[in-house]
């Protein structure tokens, strides 16, 4: 049997602080490795990268080498280490660990050398969907809630001010001037530099005090 490589991550400080750091992981794997006899070729590291996407110079270089089949498989600390994507891991799984290539996740148990442990795998999938799907319910909710109740959410939009209860927006008067202004010439026909010229002749200043470009008209409308 060929070595196993060993995967590690982090995307930031706080994984650090959740005891996820670069050495806990590579302790672990290690340590799992001596445990149950796994020979490993390497421990292949991505700090600083993200899970969203497969496009780690890490991961890539993962995934080379079990593409020309210089490695038996990948030993990893925990799922999200590999992928925070659904999409992504279902894609792994399918083209190499559901054949030829081992997973072997430390935390979850996870071992796809088994049937159990391509059970495990496809249960903790839909776990983990579920999770993000119920999440991303309840900020929507969230912040719809704080809409109709005319709270802030996110920047404050040109035309507005915080309230002095430091929660709702309230209009801003030379501001709602501008954007009246500007948004009337839009209607009228013309273009966005067009728009930015105009404005400065007419002496229109951002909230930082410079005159509005383009992107700036662009956001405002």
């Amino acid at each position: 049997m060929m070595p196993l490589i060993g995967y590690i991550r982090v995307s930031s400080d706080k994984q650090a602080d959740a005891g996820m750091s670069l050495e806990v992981q590579e302790s672990q794997i290690i340590k799992y490795a001596e445990l149950y006899d796994i020979e490993l070729s390497e421990i292949i590291v991505d700090a600083g990268e993200s899970a969203k996407s497969l496009r780690r110079p890490g991961m890539l270089r993962l995934i080379e080498l079990m593409d020309r089949n210089l490695c038996q498989g990948v030993l990893i600390v925990k799922l999200d280490r590999l992928t925070r994507s659904v999409k992504d891991l279902c894609h792994l799984l399918e083209r190499y660990f559901s054949k030829d290539k081992v997973l072997i996740s430390v935390q979850e148990k996870i071992d796809t050398n088994s049937a159990m442990g391509r059970m495990v795998m496809n249960v903790v999938m839909s776990i983990s969907q579920w999770e993000r799907e119920a999440t991303s319910e309840r900020t929507r909710a969230v912040l719809q809630h704080k809409k109709a109740k005319g709270e802030r959410v996110g920047n404050i939009p040109f035309g507005y001010r915080l309230a002095p209860d430091g929660v709702h927006l309230e209009e801003h008067l030379r501001e709602q001037e501008i954007l009246k202004s500007v948004t009337e010439m839009r209607k009228s026909g013309m273009t966005l530099d067009e728009i930015s010229k105009d404005a400065r002749l007419r002496g229109y200043q951002s909230r930082n005090g410079k005159p509005f470009g383009i992107s700036s008209i662009h956001a405002m409308l």
